[in-house]
């Protein structure tokens, strides 16, 4: 019973630790926010006008 190992790859390691897609894409979307966000806050360079 114990000695049958099934190897677990790709969904089937994500699903035994819980971790869920939706997640995934949200986690996604909470980065993609914040480097926008920051993308405002730092201000433009500007060249040498010459």
């Amino acid at each position: 019973m114990y000695n049958n190992v099934i190897p677990s790859t790709g969904a089937g390691v994500l699903a035994a630790t819980g971790f869920d897609s939706i997640w995934l894409g949200l986690a996604a979307f909470a980065l993609i926010a914040a480097g926008t966000a920051i993308m405002r806050i730092v201000p433009k360079r500007r060249v040498n006008e010459a």
